[in-house]
């Protein structure tokens, strides 16, 4: 060996053992893998976090720690934007952490680092908050019905004793409280379904997601607003999650899709799945109204709509509904759409606990 290599040599280890005790000492629990995806160092945090110690991690694979990745991970090694996913420990619990993956290095022997942000305080916080908010709707709701009732009671009884007195402007001043009694209550049920949405109970069992949306499209095509809508269920899509809530959720996006095909002159609805970034997608799409993407951040707030009462009427509570059953199941729901181009609501859910 030459001096001068000798010397390169001996600078290089020093450097290389500070990068090893600066990646131990890292307060963010991180792992360490190689190319064939399996744990070759785990520093001090990571240990704690996954309640192991280095030897007990070290061999693992990467999926057995982000299974709902899958093979995503698999088919880039590039940075990855930070997620929120769900991780499994060596001794079977779980825990939501967000998670970045970086492979900073295309050498042969280039690790993958991935950082770990335990999000458990933090999603405890976000449920507290939200049962407490929660908790204020649904009792609102069910304050509202009673003053409502009898504002309806008694606007029916002024019609029926006293309508045929009422001049023409009387009369308008009427139908316009009846539909602003209407559109109250509708407003106080879509609180109150936004609220069970939350609140009800879950009981999770795999789903054939077909028969479903299939039993959604046919109640559809024999309601109050039956047309001649071309309704397209693909075989075979299964899922897992609590019926109720999933029914309740297809049904939504199945009525906003029905509805905002009113205007179109063939009207077309499909139900279909579709795998991206390892993770099964389920769509509801149609060819009717659409709407302006740069709006799409507003579209699952409660109360918020995208159209016009007149055009497409509505209470701008059925998407938020959608969200809060999704994310409840811990998955995750989007919108992609064009102005007079139709519109697609696809969402995620996560497998079957015995595949996590």
């Amino acid at each position: 060996m030459t001096h001068l290599a000798a010397e390169n040599l001996a600078d290089a280890t020093p450097a290389t053992e500070r990068c090893d005790v600066l990646f131990m000492a890292h307060p963010v629990p991180s792992l360490l893998f190689d190319r064939s995806y399996l744990v070759t160092a785990a520093n001090a945090a990571a240990r704690k976090l996954f309640r192991c110690d280095a030897t007990s991690l070290e061999g693992f694979d990467m999926v057995t720690f982000f299974p709902e990745l899958g093979s995503s991970l698999r088919a880039t090694r590039q940075v990855t934007s930070m997620r929120n996913v769900a991780v499994h420990r060596p001794d079977g619990s779980n825990f939501v952490a967000r998670l970045q993956i970086v492979a900073p290095g295309e050498g042969a022997d280039a690790p993958m680092l991935a950082a770990i942000e335990d999000m458990t305080e933090h999603e405890q916080e976000i449920s507290a908050a939200n049962k407490e908010f929660e908790s204020f709707t649904s009792a609102a709701g069910h304050d509202l019905r009673g003053p409502l009732r009898i504002l309806k009671g008694f606007t029916e009884a002024l019609d029926d004793e006293c309508g045929a007195a009422l001049n023409d402007e009387g009369k308008t001043f009427l139908k316009e409280i009846v539909k602003a009694a209407d559109r109250m209550e509708g407003l106080v049920d879509g609180l109150l379904a936004l609220s069970r949405a939350t609140r009800v109970e879950m009981a999770s069992e795999k789903l054939d997601l077909t028969t479903l949306a299939e039993i959604v499209t046919y109640d559809l095509r024999h309601g109050k607003t039956a047309r001649e809508v071309e309704c397209i269920v693909d075989a075979g899509i299964n899922g897992w999650g609590d019926v109720r809530l999933i029914t309740s959720a297809l049904r939504i996006l199945f009525g906003n899709a029905w509805k905002y095909t009113s205007r179109t002159k063939q009207g077309a609805i499909r139900f279909h799945s579709e795998v991206r970034d390892g993770r099964t997608w389920y769509c509801v799409s149609d060819n009717g109204a659409g709407f302006d993407m740069t709006q799409a951040g507003r579209l699952f707030q409660p109360f918020i709509r995208l159209h016009r009462q007149d055009e497409f009427p509505g209470y701008g509570i059925g998407l938020a509904t959608v969200q809060r059953i999704v994310k409840r199941h811990g998955g995750e729901i989007e919108a992609e759409s064009a102005v007079n181009e139709g519109t697609t609501i696809r969402f995620w859910l996560p497998p079957r606990p015995a595949d996590r």
